[in-house]
């Protein structure tokens, strides 16, 4: 009795291993568009989330610069004991004769400090005003970097979104070359099972049979190797998802075509707006102007409202606490062209940054139209080349048929199989061609 109970545990377990095996095997990854790898590239992938951080720490700074439109606040303390004690003489008189009193001192006067600890507090408060305005222009100059930095963070991501178009492209071609390579094992294999009938019946020679057996091993280290290209590139692509390397996918080979893919002026149009480029060279243009205008101010005088506080604790012969309100001015008057030719230089960088802006805005528009150009013809030989694949396939069908009937021999069937294999090659190269540039496209157009 307990033997057979242990014989229905141990059943039940294998057949429970078994089934879960089974549902692994038949249980099919779940399907990742481009879309969806994109984004969670831009939540993921390190480079773009380094590149996030140079725009929080432009942030930063553009905040730090700020503050120094608020009054700003010093202390100074300067504490010990001399090594020798300070010693001074003022002379009969010094302060002065009077009448009624005669000179002042009455003699002269030897002053020594004791060695003891001594100490210095000097405190100061300071309020700019004539330099607000430029740290106003400073700020500005802080701002216009921050937005430059932003803009190197959307080149990242865009980069980084070509990136993961191109792989996941090149895995698109992959799983359809797996596809092909599978249908054609299968083909063999059918034809080698026919061709041994036929060996068995003796109307077929045995180096037919052993042709199809090169031809279906050598097709299937063909499939072995593209399974494991595919394996690579998933792979590399979770890379740059910034996920775990063994995350299972597969990718839709045929994504929609987008509106814009097929409308040439809306394709310029998207271009202009989403280019980092663009963007770069406009702030380029402002930074440029921005830098003119503090040039400029460097003519303003330097005006502050300043409080000290100055004390001198364990000093008996001195004021002990000593304040002091009032105003502190800084101006150079002369300096012979200085800031004039500086301005001068900077009007000429404005003029390079507009020069740049303008040749930057033509050179998007032919990157735009070149890959849209290519986009389209490589779609149309795609096309043409799917239709001359499923002829060459077609007529395979119809001569292995003719085959099986004794009505054709191998020689013709091998030959339309290699006259197929080369059709596959063709399309293959045109999928490949068609990929590339539409991932040229997506970049020319600046998507994330």
């Amino acid at each position: 009795m307990r033997a057979f109970t242990w014989k229905k545990v141990a059943g039940f377990l294998i057949g429970t291993l078994l089934a879960g095996s089974a549902r692994a095997q038949t249980t099919s990854p779940p399907v990742l568009s481009v879309d969806e790898a994109v984004a969670l590239a831009m939540k993921g992938n390190r480079q773009v989330l380094s590149s996030a951080l140079d725009v929080d720490r432009a942030r930063e700074g553009t905040a730090a610069l700020r503050t120094q439109r608020l009054p700003q606040f010093s202390t100074y303390f300067l504490g010990g004991e001399t090594l020798r004690s300070i010693s001074f003489t003022i002379p009969q008189g010094a302060l002065g004769v009077y009448p009624s009193t005669g000179p002042i001192p009455a003699q002269a006067s030897t002053i020594t400090t004791p060695r003891e600890f001594t100490g210095l507090v000097l405190g100061q408060a300071t309020q700019p005003l004539s330099q607000l305005w430029k740290i106003h222009l400073a700020v500005e100059t802080f701002r216009i970097a921050e937005e430059l930095a932003q803009e190197n963070l959307r080149h990242q991501r865009q980069e980084t979104a070509h990136s993961v178009r191109e792989l996941y492209y090149q895995m698109a071609q992959t799983q359809t070359q797996i596809e092909s390579a599978e249908s054609n094992v299968k083909y063999l294999s059918e034809l080698q099972a026919e061709t041994d009938r036929n060996l068995a019946q003796q109307t077929a020679l045995k180096g037919d049979s052993l042709s199809v057996k090169a031809k279906l091993s050598m097709q299937r280290y063909q499939l072995l190797t593209l399974r494991d290209t595919l394996q690579t590139q998933r792979e590399s692509l979770n890379r740059l998802l910034g996920r775990d390397l063994q995350s299972e996918f597969t990718v839709d080979p045929q994504p929609v075509p987008k509106p814009e893919e097929l409308d040439l002026s809306a394709a310029r149009k998207q271009a202009m707006e989403q280019r980092a480029e663009i963007r770069e060279s406009r702030l380029q243009s402002q930074k440029a102007e921005n830098e003119v205008r503090r040039q400029r101010a460097e003519y303003i005088p330097d005006l502050s409202v300043h409080f000290t506080y100055f004390s001198l604790p364990n000093m008996n012969f001195v004021p002990q606490n000593v304040m002091q309100a009032g105003f502190l001015f800084q101006w150079q008057p002369f300096d012979w062209g200085q800031k004039h030719h500086k301005t001068e230089a900077l009007k000429d960088s404005v003029k390079q940054a507009s020069l740049s802006e303008q040749d930057a805005a033509q050179q998007v528009t032919i990157d735009v139209d070149a890959r849209f150009r290519d986009l389209a013809r490589s779609r149309a030989l795609l096309d043409a080349t799917a239709v001359s694949q499923e002829a060459e396939r077609e007529k395979l069908r119809v001569v292995t048929n003719r085959y099986g009937q004794k009505a054709a021999l191998l020689a013709d069937v091998l030959q339309q199989e290699a006259s197929v294999a080369q059709a596959d090659s063709e399309y293959q190269k045109a999928l490949a061609a068609f990929w590339d540039a539409k991932a040229n496209f997506d970049r020319a157009m600046g998507r994330e």
